[in-house]
């Protein structure tokens, strides 16, 4: 998967060998998912599940904005959204470094100068101007949330398991702390610390490469003057061997249960 992911994040449109602003939001989550999906066979070989969850939920969101900005990538205003969005926290250290300087009597120190510098590297390379930039609007890019995303493309029934679930994770909820870092005693009702790592499971690999390859399929059908008929019977076949992967670890489980 992570092969197919990575030719996708190399491919271009026409003649020149370099991309727009739209195309290059579309590039990067490409180019984001190849490392999020290397990072998590990484851990996976690790055997740290702890830190797959965390990683998964990552990888789940950057697919479901990867295939809805495919959804709408003739619209420009989904990807103005995106960018005033995503330029929120530029906005607020800008304001932040300007009130700062102020405070200071108005003397602009080194420090003031590169960040703002880097700030105004990033504005114009994303298109933008800071004066019309808010550091609080739009509250969702798209005016829509993650799980409306999720919904828009068709994979609202993967929200809960891999992006809910493993939030406990992310965050260090009680749930993670429970699960991974405690050592319970449920007669008590006491609890000790758990230093060990916990082998990872195969089904975080498998969902994730199997919502992966449909993103990776997107963007190919995007990308292609044609129909690529040839490498959709490529994605549905790398697509069943995931399946039967997944299908076999099921049976083994069944069986270890019978034994």
């Amino acid at each position: 998967v992570c092969s197919y992911v990575c030719v996708a994040a190399n491919l271009f449109s026409g003649t020149t060998r370099r991309w727009n602003r739209n195309q290059a939001i579309l590039g990067g989550h490409l180019v984001r998912l190849y490392k999020l999906i290397s990072a998590l066979l990484d851990q996976i070989c690790q055997h740290r599940r702890e830190i797959t969850f965390i990683i998964a939920r990552v990888t789940f969101e950057c697919i479901v904005n990867l295939r809805y900005l495919i959804k709408f990538a003739d619209d420009p205003a989904v990807f103005d959204s995106y960018i005033a969005y995503s330029l929120r926290q530029e906005k607020r250290l800008h304001d932040k470094i300007g009130n700062n300087i102020s405070a200071g009597g108005g003397k602009e120190l080194p420090v003031h100068t590169r960040m703002l510098n880097s700030i105004a590297k990033a504005v114009k390379a994303s298109g933008s101007r800071i004066e019309d930039l808010s550091p609080s609007r739009p509250k969702n890019w798209a005016d829509k949330n993650l799980l409306e995303r999720a919904q828009a493309v068709g994979l609202d029934e993967g929200y809960i398991g891999t992006f809910g679930g493993p939030s406990s994770s992310v965050h260090g909820n009680w749930g993670d702390l429970l699960e991974f870092q405690l050592d319970t005693n449920h007669e008590d009702g006491t609890f000790k610390p758990s230093f060990d790592w916990r082998n990872p499971r195969p089904q975080i690999a498998t969902g994730v490469a199997f919502l992966a390859v449909e993103a990776a399929r997107d963007y190919f059908n995007l990308i292609g003057d044609v129909p690529l008929t040839f490498l959709d019977e490529k994605f549905d076949a790398l697509s069943d061997r995931i399946r039967q992967a997944a299908q076999a670890h099921e049976s083994f489980l069944i069986k270890s249960r019978a034994l």
